[in-house]
C-alpha cells in the first residue's frame, strides 16, 4: 500500500476529540464568574498557526492551550481510546476555564495545589479531584519528555488520597432478579458476557463475531484493543459458550455488520445503548446495575472457587497484581467464616 506524503499540516478539525476541545475566551475583568469555554462555530485554526515554540529559554512560555492540543493529538496517534482522550480533554477544558494559568511556566506545583484545594473547598468528590490531578500530571510528564521546561516540584507531587470504597458484588438472588428483568437477545447476551468474563464495557462493545475463537474443548473471546491498547484472550465457560451459540443461532439477525451485539435491524449496540439498558433495568429491580460491578463479581467468584491470581490478572487485562487486588476482596460472609473456631476469645 502506498503511503501518502504529508506536505502541509492538517487542521485540528480532522480530530473530533481535539475539535471538541474548542478555544478559550475569558470574560472581561470585573465580570463575576470564572472564565468560560466557547466552542468555535467553524473548524479551529490549523496546527501551523498554534505551533509550539521550541524548548529553550522561551520554551516554558508556551501557551497551555496550544500545548494541550498537541498532547491530545499525540494521545490519538498513540492509540488511546476516544473515550480516554475525551476524558482528558474535558478535564483540561474545566481547568483552563477555572485557572489563571495560561502559560506552561505558570503551571507550577503551587498552582496545582491551589487549584486542587479550591476543588476541595467546593465540595467536589475525591475521585473527581484525583482525576484532575492525574490529568495535569500526565500533561506535565508528557511535556517534560518533549523537552519543555516543567516545574520539577510539580513532577514530584504525590496524588491526593482517595478513600477506598468497598468493592460491591452481586448476590445470587440479585443476579436471578436481574436476568428476569432483562429482555432476551442482545441485552441478555451482553450481561452474560460481562458476568462470565469480567471484561470492560468498551471491550464488550468492540467484540465482533470474528473474535469468537471456538477450539472445540475451549472457547475464547479475543479482545483486540483493551485498556492501554493491549491484546488478550479471555476464556469462557461451557455454559457461556452454550448461551453464545444460542444467541448467534436464535437472536442475531443476518447482517453484514461484524459486531457481535447488534439490534434486530443489524445496527451495532453501543456503550451508550448499554448504559441506557442498565438504567432501565435498575428501575425495574431496585438496585444499581453497572458494568464494573459485574467485573467485581467475576473476579471475586473466580478466586472464591479456587482460581489462580496470575490467571485472573491476565483474564482481566491488568499489568500488576496491585490492580487485581482492587477487584478481589473478602465480603462480610467470607470474613465471618470460621470466626468462632479461630478467634482466641
Amino acid at each position: 500500500m502506498a503511503v501518502a506524503r504529508i506536505t502541509t499540516p492538517k487542521p485540528l478539525g480532522i480530530s473530533k476529540t481535539v475539535r471538541d476541545f474548542g478555544s478559550l475566551t475569558r470574560e472581561p475583568d470585573g465580570v463575576r464568574g470564572r472564565p468560560r469555554i466557547v466552542l468555535p462555530a467553524s473548524i479551529p485554526r490549523p496546527l501551523a498557526e498554534s505551533r509550539l515554540e521550541p524548548a529553550g529559554e522561551q520554551g516554558g512560555d508556551v501557551a497551555l492551550e496550544a500545548l494541550v492540543r498537541e498532547w491530545l493529538l499525540e494521545l490519538k496517534v498513540m492509540g488511546r481510546s476516544p473515550r480516554t482522550i475525551e476524558w482528558y480533554a474535558q478535564k483540561m477544558r474545566s481547568y483552563l476555564a477555572a485557572s489563571n494559568a495560561t502559560r506552561l511556566c505558570e503551571l507550577t506545583a503551587f498552582e496545582l495545589k491551589r487549584f486542587l484545594g479550591e476543588l476541595r473547598d467546593r465540595g467536589l468528590a475525591p475521585n473527581t479531584i484525583h482525576g484532575f490531578f492525574e490529568t495535569l500530571k500526565a500533561l506535565a510528564s508528557w511535556a517534560q519528555r518533549e523537552h519543555y521546561p516543567v516545574d520539577a516540584a510539580l513532577l514530584r507531587m504525590r496524588a491526593p488520597k482517595v478513600p477506598e470504597k468497598e468493592m460491591e458484588t452481586y448476590s445470587s438472588e440479585q443476579l436471578n432478579t436481574l436476568f428476569a428483568a432483562t429482555p432476551p437477545g442482545w441485552a441478555t447476551m451482553a450481561i452474560q458476557i460481562l458476568l462470565g468474563t469480567g471484561m470492560r464495557l468498551a471491550e464488550l462493545c468492540a467484540l465482533t463475531i470474528d473474535d469468537v475463537e471456538d477450539e472445540g474443548e475451549v472457547t475464547f473471546l479475543k479482545i483486540r484493543s483493551g485498556k492501554g491498547a493491549k491484546f488478550r484472550r479471555v476464556p469462557i465457560s461451557s455454559r457461556l459458550r452454550r448461551e453464545l451459540v444460542r444467541y448467534l443461532n436464535r437472536w442475531r439477525p443476518e447482517t453484514n455488520e461484524r459486531a457481535l451485539l447488534v439490534f434486530s435491524d443489524g445496527r451495532p449496540v453501543s456503550a451508550l445503548t448499554l448504559s441506557e439498558l442498565f438504567r432501565r433495568i435498575r428501575h425495574r429491580v431496585g438496585f444499581g446495575v453497572r458494568a464494573h460491578k459485574f467485573r467485581h463479581t467475576y473476579a471475586t467468584e473466580y478466586l472464591r472457587q479456587g482460581g489462580e491470581i496470575e490467571r485472573l490478572r491476565r483474564i482481566l487485562g491488568h499489568t500488576t497484581y496491585v490492580m487485581v487486588m482492587r477487584y478481589v476482596h473478602l465480603d462480610k460472609g467470607d470474613l465471618a467464616k470460621d470466626v468462632d473456631l479461630r478467634s482466641p476469645f
